[in-house]
Order: C-alpha cells, then sequence, then structure tokens
C-alpha cells in the first residue's frame, strides 16, 4: 500500500503528488496548471482504483490548501469519501486505523463543503 498512517499524505504516492504539485506552484504555476501537470505525470495511476482514490483525494487538498478547488476535482473527491472507495483499501488494518482513516477523510469532506476558508476541518489541517 505504501501507507503508514491514515491522513491524507501518509502515503508514498500521495507525497509524491504533493511533491509534484507544491513544485509546480513554486515554479509559478497555478493551482489549475498544477493540477494538469500531476494528472498528466499520474495519469497511469488512475487505472487502479486504490491509486485514483489517492490522487483525486490529494488533489483535493491541495487545491483547497491553496484557494483554488476546482469542482470536478472536489465531486471526484466527495464522490470516493461517500462512497467508500478509498476505505476499501483499510479493510485489513485493524479497526483504529480504518476509524482514524474514516475520520480523516471526514475531516477533508467538511473542509471541502465549507466553501472558501475552509473551517474546522479545513485541508490545511488535515493529515
Amino acid at each position: 500500500m505504501g501507507a503508514w498512517g491514515y491522513g491524507i499524505f501518509d502515503d508514498d504516492l500521495a507525497l509524491d503528488i504533493r511533491a509534484s504539485f507544491e513544485e509546480a506552484i513554486r515554479g509559478g504555476a497555478s493551482v489549475e496548471e498544477a493540477t494538469k501537470l500531476v494528472l498528466q505525470e499520474y495519469g497511469g495511476s488512475l487505472d487502479d482504483p486504490d491509486e485514483a482514490s489517492v490522487v483525486y483525494l490529494v488533489l483535493a487538498a491541495l487545491q483547497n490548501r491553496h484557494g483554488g478547488l476546482q469542482d470536478s476535482i472536489r465531486r471526484k473527491a466527495l464522490s470516493i469519501i461517500a462512497h467508500g472507495v478509498d476505505l476499501a483499501r483499510w479493510e485489513e488494518s485493524n479497526e483504529s486505523v480504518v476509524e482514524g482513516r474514516r475520520r480523516t477523510l471526514e475531516e477533508l469532506r467538511d473542509s471541502l463543503t465549507a466553501g472558501p476558508g475552509g473551517g474546522p476541518g479545513d485541508a490545511r489541517t488535515v493529515k
């Protein structure tokens, strides 16, 4: 799985995506441009449901953090959360880890639905 915790960024793929996104932003790219670069770079991951959920959840958190949440990314992330797609890959973990991931996803969901400025579950605070 490449994950060591239940936070959004506690995963090898998630860290790679964040690094690519942040590098593009530091290089002067807009949130939309950084997102396009990530989707091009990690397009192969979208064919694997487990990896696709990581891509969209991480992109949603990063876009929200940078104030450029795109509706298409938000909808995909919210669908992943609502349908438990991401939780399926955690089923073999112990119950406390699954519950921790569930809470993390709920916080992300809350931040994605709070609108600009986030709120208590703002993606800036999501692990």
